[in-house]
């Protein structure tokens, strides 16, 4: 945080210009929809979507129409026509629930939508209005009152998100006020699926959460362990507000082990004069329990999109961007940063929008390595923008999909029409692929896969990685010639975070991947840094002085900047005083056993 008038040099010297082709990562998926693009003329909004198991889409928006309407769109972009009424669903109650803000999808198929309800007072302010519909589109009576439940805490209850808990029962969070000039206050209430309050939830299903002052919540997180974590911007003082996390047990009482008092905050300039305009969008959960938070920020009205992730704990994570977090610039445009989500490699991908670049306004989808940075192998220089698809594109939901495609879905035409962008992936993915894994098997990790057609391939090659961008071979395996499962050991894998992803050889000499597989592997080892994080030297213990030690120092991509040897010592003590403030690999080899460990400059 102390150094944020750096970052925007820091990305500006990645920079480079490109072509961009239809094969390359960001660009648009020609398989889909009319090259990548889906615009339905609808006369409503998109606000939100879900992918179903099967790759089907589901949107719900803001309907000028009564009810709530619904689409589901194949995996191709086509309407479903086996849902509602040629892919459309009108979910018709009464005509005081037309808005839809967040949706999601159960284990056996059925939709659940959260929204606006106006009750029929005609004040002008809303209830809290949820639905569920089975899986071709049709009411579901068995929920609420006739499927549907209306839920009245104060005058105004404004959603924002909603997600299905494992065990089935529905979380939802939002804001409540008494008048639009009350924003200090949010909750949380939890369902169970038969759409009743759960009494074993906070004060009969609900949270409410006062604050000294104006809070908007705009997401929520259920941890793997039950646990919800509330996502907000909070104006804690009159120059700087925050990105805020508070953290929940599951029966709703406040989680004290999580940051400082179950809550935790970044603060953008920190330290630095002037007023700083910050405004959480949205957050999400990584594989390794992080939380990454997008939106956007700035001092005074230099307003650009940016990031920052905290530890499961609630601390934040100094190895992210610089000191925790990032700030974005574009074309000195305010992006607005709606919807983040992470690929299964940990790479980060956003999508926002511009508004006023010039008419008729542009989309924009960003993709960042592990540790913030902007991924350059996506897009153009990190961005996929794309200004030609219509009137004031909206981006509103990015999904990273499992064959490492994004889809974005939002609407276009002054939220008249749904409109969904395909892009495609890093490679071109051989379809025949089927369950990639692995997993660490003692001091190796085994990597497994099945195949569903094996016509013209002559062999697979298993690659690693060690920051998800540069890939070597680390073995190869024979193809069977039909579909056929397989298993490669890599007896040899780095400590710390590996990427995989499995090379088809085919006989025509041309090759397609499969998607990339992420692990964190444990060494057995007892080697490790002190101090970590350091400021002029760092040393490396637990080595076995028997054996000479190789330890490199290399940048998050991989690159070498220096390698030293060790002989008859169980500790080596480096000297990085040359190295700039930030996060490096300290690389450890030993007799063909190699530990790679993460460094803090400070």
């Amino acid at each position: 945080m102390k150094n944020l008038n750096k970052i925007s040099i820091i990305f500006f010297l990645f920079i480079f210009n490109y072509n961009q082709t239809f094969s390359q990562a960001g660009a648009l998926d020609p398989t889909f929809g009319n090259s990548g693009i889906v615009i339905n003329d609808s006369f409503s909004a998109g606000n939100a979507s879900a992918i179903q198991d099967d790759g089907k889409i589901v949107v719900v928006g803001t309907s000028f129409q009564p009810g709530i309407i619904l689409w589901r769109f194949m995996p191709d972009g086509n309407l479903d026509n086996n849902f509602g009424t040629e892919g459309r669903a009108r979910l018709n109650f009464d005509s005081h629930f037309n808005t839809g803000r967040a949706l999601g999808i159960q284990n056996d198929g059925k939709i659940i939508v959260t929204g606006y309800y106006y009750p029929e007072s005609g004040n002008g302010y809303n209830d809290i209005g949820i639905m569920r519909c089975d899986a071709t589109g049709k009411i579901d009576s068995s929920f609420g009152s006739n499927g549907l439940v209306i839920i009245d805490i104060d005058i105004e209850d404004l959603v924002t998100s909603l997600k299905i808990q494992p065990d089935g029962k529905i979380a939802i969070s939002g804001d409540v006020r008494e008048s639009f000039y009350d924003q200090k206050r949010t909750f949380l209430l939890r369902l169970n699926s038969e759409g009743i309050l759960d009494e074993s939830f906070g004060d009969s299903g609900i949270v409410i959460n006062n604050y000294n002052n104006a809070t908007n919540n705009k997401a929520l997180v259920i941890r793997p362990n039950g646990k919800l974590i509330l996502c907000s911007d909070y104006n804690w003082n009159s120059d700087h507000s925050t990105f805020e996390l508070q953290s929940f047990n599951i029966d709703g009482s406040v989680d004290e082990s999580f940051g400082v008092n179950g809550k935790a905050k970044y603060i953008f300039g920190d330290g630095e004069s002037g007023t700083w305009n910050t405004e959480m969008y949205d957050a999400t959960l990584q594989q390794d329990g992080k939380i990454v938070c997008t939106g956007t920020s700035g001092k005074n009205n230099d307003i650009s999109m940016a990031l920052c992730r905290f530890n499961a704990d609630g601390s934040v994570d100094q190895s992210f961007g610089v000191d925790g977090g990032i700030i974005v610039p574009y074309k000195n445009k305010e992006v607005d940063n709606r919807s983040i989500d992470v690929q299964t490699d940990g790479k980060i991908v956003t999508c926002g929008d511009i508004q006023d670049d010039p008419n008729p306004g542009t989309l924009i989808i960003t993709r960042f390595l592990e540790n913030g940075q902007l991924d350059l192998a996506f897009g153009k220089n990190g961005f996929a923008a794309f200004n030609d698809i219509g009137n004031y594109p909206a981006g509103k939901t990015v999904h990273c999909l499992p064959d490492g495609k994004t889809l974005i879905s939002g609407n276009v035409e002054l939220y008249t029409q749904i409109l969904l962008v395909r892009l495609n992936g890093d490679n071109v993915l051989a379809a025949n692929f089927k369950d990639i894994k692995a997993a660490q098997n003692n001091d190796a990790i085994t990597i497994t896969w099945q195949t569903l057609n094996e016509s013209g391939t002559k062999s697979f090659s298993v690659e690693r990685s060690m920051n998800a961008n540069d890939y070597v071979g680390i073995g190869t395996v024979p193809a069977k010639g039909v579909a056929s499962s397989y298993s490669y050991t890599d007896k040899n894998p780095l400590d710390g975070t590996n990427y995989y992803r499995i090379r088809e050889n085919a006989i025509n000499g041309t090759n397609t991947f499969s998607q990339v597989v992420k692990v964190l592997f444990n060494s057995t080892g007892a080697i490790s840094l002190f101090p970590n994080p350091a400021k002029n030297t760092v040393t490396v213990k637990g080595l076995n002085k028997n054996i000479t030690a190789i330890i490199k120092i290399t940048d998050m991509q991989g690159r070498e900047i220096s390698s030293q040897n060790f002989t008859q010592s169980s500790s080596a003590t480096l000297n990085i005083r040359a190295l700039a403030g930030g996060t490096y690999f300290v690389q450890v080899a030993q007799e063909g056993k190699v530990v790679r460990l993460k460094l803090i400059r400070e």
